[in-house]
């Protein structure tokens, strides 16, 4: 794995198709996830912009279809509310659709916005059977990710200014303690995708109510950046855990399993019901 890709509007590697519906908008639909894996329930950010600028006022549909050729075989639909709370004006749309088989499948985006604008497009998707990146119901890996007890500077492993407070505990730590863990893999200096700092701040605002029930983990995606950020290198922890985008987070359990994970912009109304549903 050479560099972290950006987490950007650009769907999952293929050009949106508009649809026969769709207008001459300048309002376009991009799925911002590159995971979808077969399971109920998943979890499918949309993000919409208009003349290229991310609007969060779209009222947004979204249709699953199984693909056969020039076909496509309609599975089920979702409303796609936006979600972004605490992400500074940033956030997604996220509808839940799923996936009961891997393969070539399609969404179809409906967004309208309330000066009219709308559009209708149509979005190609690889469903895969079993995830690349450490999946909901998989061990975690026991990653030896570097803490304060590690390092004689708290900024040689976080490159947020200034750093939070996450590091005091790694990821083999919180197995091995059989302590329930939030795990945020997030690079605030260097985050391609512009979401690293608003997400830790998402993870920090809730760090007070839920810190005596649950270890709060950064794991930052470099090494090596201070004091010359030109030398940075992934860190192992991403390597360990399969990352191709940032930022990430991961619930995990006592028992050491993947209960619930996110990818890019998540707001902190999704975190927290997924926290409460751990800690149930």
């Amino acid at each position: 794995m050479g560099a972290v890709v950006a987490l950007l509007l650009t769907g999952c590697g293929a050009e949106a198709v508009p649809s026969p519906a769709a207008t001459s908008s300048q309002l376009q639909a991009e799925v911002v996830a590159t995971e979808m894996v077969v399971g109920n329930q998943q979890r499918v950010p949309i993000g919409v912009t208009d003349h290229n600028t991310p609007v969060n006022d779209a009222t947004v549909h979204v249709r699953s279809f199984v693909l056969n050729g020039n076909t496509g075989v309609f599975k089920g639909e979702s409303d796609a509310p936006f979600k972004g709370q605490g992400l500074e004006g940033g956030g997604t749309y996220v509808a839940h659709l799923t996936f009961d088989k891997p393969g070539d499948w399609g969404v179809e985006v409906t967004a309208s916005r309330p000066n009219g604008a709308h559009t209708t497009v149509r979005l190609p998707m690889n469903v895969i059977a079993l995830p690349v990146v450490p999946g909901v119901g998989q061990a975690a890996p026991a990653t030896h990710n570097p803490t304060v007890r590690d390092v004689s500077d708290v900024e040689t492993i976080d490159s947020g200014r200034p750093p939070d407070d996450m590091h005091q505990l790694s990821i083999a730590d919180a197995i091995q303690q059989h302590r329930p863990a939030l795990v945020v893999f997030a690079t605030p200096a260097f985050c391609v995708s512009r979401a690293c700092g608003p997400e830790v701040k998402v993870v920090q605002s809730l760090e007070p109510a839920y810190r005596d029930r649950l270890a709060f983990i950064h794991v930052e995606i470099y090494r090596d950046f201070k004091p010359d950020p030109s030398k940075k290198q992934l860190a192992q922890a991403v390597i360990d855990w399969r990352l191709q985008t940032e930022p990430w987070i991961f619930l995990i359990d006592s028992k050491g399993i993947i209960q619930a994970r996110f990818e890019g912009p998540t707001a902190t109304d999704e975190v927290k019901a997924a926290i409460d549903q751990l800690l149930h």
